[in-house]
């Protein structure tokens, strides 16, 4: 409210002392209020770290589950020109020569019909029906849809289209248009069949099926439908409907490129050829399996440094100096985080009948916490090269394994409905609001104070006017008598 600078009867500076009694009042409570919303700022903040922390660690386990970092296999193609591979932790080590005999392909076929592309010519109606492999469509052409476009547009969007798509090939202004139709999978079961008997007009002439005599198909096959066919090792004949053959080697992919060479075969397009095959060699990643171990290391050493910082005291500085204590000194939720993940660090995992722990594979844990890692690089890849499976089970073994436990352990601090680190955060934002709240409830009764305050002191400046104008008027009264 807007206070005057003096009291009229009193010349009392009744807006300062006003203003001094309002400070007066706030300062304590409004003291209170601020030391307590920096205290949860800065316990939210800190446990907003450490969740941060925890969060990251998790992330790098569940990455590591996914990219099987601890007993991925490695496969490398002589030439990837031709042959590509991809191996995931199934395949087993070993070499492979692999001749690319036959390339998958799409079945392509073309009326020798040419039609008019003219909107208002009619190529004919009735019913086509299209099939490939064992899914077929039937279109029904009429008036509204008999012109060229629309029924290829008939085709291509149809709902229950089995796989085929319509192109136009066209040949100039006055020779018209030839109609292609191709299967979008590859491999022998897509072929196409095209039955036109229930249609009239030049789309009656788009009938197609393999067992048609010659003379009488008015359609050309302009690429037959064929399977993807390889030879392993010289002696396993192995066909597939793409040119992706999956797990025809346990574990591995492989992705053909384009036909390798023949020899003697008197066909000029393979004989030429000079690479006669591909050699594909599957290993044991140790490379990958010393790179993870590394990262879980030095991220489980980031997640101990945070929460030693933030729980730690150091008694060597000044008791005034605001770093000797962490935010989150003496706080047992975080320091449980590193306590239990000690504790699993610690636990053994059986496999195929023997216990192993972290210390097995090179991985040892210091006096303040930390982990250390085989420092002597020849001799970890020993331990990498002798424990290889082992190790991967350790860490990625289902259920049991260490990637698991840990990611279940973590999630009781993260998950976001009832992890213990979340409802802390939770509760901490509630109390912010709440001590928000409180601030803003002060502020309207420092305001309402003040305005009864202010109201106080003007009564007493009236009523010191009105004791100023008697005595005036005594004074007046007793002078007259004399």
């Amino acid at each position: 409210m807007g206070l005057s600078a003096a009291g009229m009867a009193s010349g009392l500076d009744i807006a300062g002392m006003t203003q001094q009694l309002v400070a007066a009042e706030r300062k304590p409570k409004s003291d209170r209020i601020t030391t307590q919303q920096k205290q949860v700022n800065v316990s939210l903040s800190a446990y907003g770290q450490v969740k941060s922390s925890v969060s990251a660690m998790q992330s790098m386990l569940e990455k590591f589950g996914k990219d099987e970092a601890f007993n991925g296999q490695k496969a490398t193609s002589d030439n990837s020109d031709y042959l590509s591979i991809k191996a995931t932790a199934k395949a087993k080590s070993g070499v492979y020569n692999i001749k690319i005999q036959q390339m998958a392909q799409s079945h392509k076929l073309m009326g020798k019909e040419s039609f008019s592309a003219d909107p208002e010519a009619s190529l004919g109606s009735g019913e086509m029906v299209i099939k490939v492999g064992d899914k077929s469509m039937t279109l029904n052409i009429g008036e509204d849809n008999d012109d060229l476009s629309s029924v290829v547009d008939a085709i291509n969007n149809a709902n229950d289209n089995p796989g085929v798509t319509a192109t136009l090939i066209n040949k100039g202004k006055d020779s018209g248009s030839q109609i292609v139709f191709s299967t979008k999978e590859t491999g022998e079961e897509n072929t196409i069949e095209i039955d036109t008997s229930a249609m009239t007009g030049q789309l009656a002439s788009l009938a197609y099926n393999a067992d048609m005599p010659a003379a009488e198909r008015k359609v050309d096959q302009m690429q037959a439908a064929q399977d993807a066919k390889i030879m392993i090792d010289n002696f396993t004949p192995v066909s597939s409907s793409n040119n992706t053959f999956e797990d025809v080697i346990e574990g591995v992919t492989l992705d053909l490129k384009k036909l390798t060479g023949t020899s003697g075969s008197e066909s000029p397009e393979t004989d030429d050829i000079d690479v006669k095959s591909v050699k594909i060699t599957i290993e044991n990643d140790e490379k990958s399996t010393k790179d993870s171990l590394k990262s879980f290391v030095d991220s489980y050493n980031s997640l101990t440094g945070t929460i030693d910082k933030l729980t730690g005291f150091d008694a060597d500085k000044k008791p005034d100096d605001p770093n000797r204590a962490g935010a989150l000194n003496g706080d047992s939720l975080t320091r449980s985080v590193s306590t239990q993940m000690r504790n699993l660090l610690n636990e053994p995992i059986e496999i195929n009948g023997k216990l192993y722990q972290m210390s097995d594979f090179g991985i040892s844990i210091q006096r303040d916490g930390t982990l250390e890692l085989e420092e002597d690089s020849d001799k970890l890849d020993d331990i990498i090269s002798e424990n290889f499976v082992v190790i991967g089970q350790f860490f990625a073994k289902e259920d049991s394994g260490f990637l698991t436990k840990a990611d279940k352990l973590l999630d009781s601090f993260t998950d976001k409905t009832d992890g213990s680190l979340s409802v802390k955060e939770d509760t901490l934002k509630e109390r912010q609001k709440s001590l928000d709240d409180d601030m803003t409830d002060l502020n309207k009764r420092m305001v309402a104070y003040e305005d009864r305050t202010y109201k106080q002191f003007l009564a007493m400046d009236e009523a010191i006017g009105q004791m100023n104008n008697q005595l005036s008027s005594m004074m007046s009264l007793m002078m007259s008598f004399d």
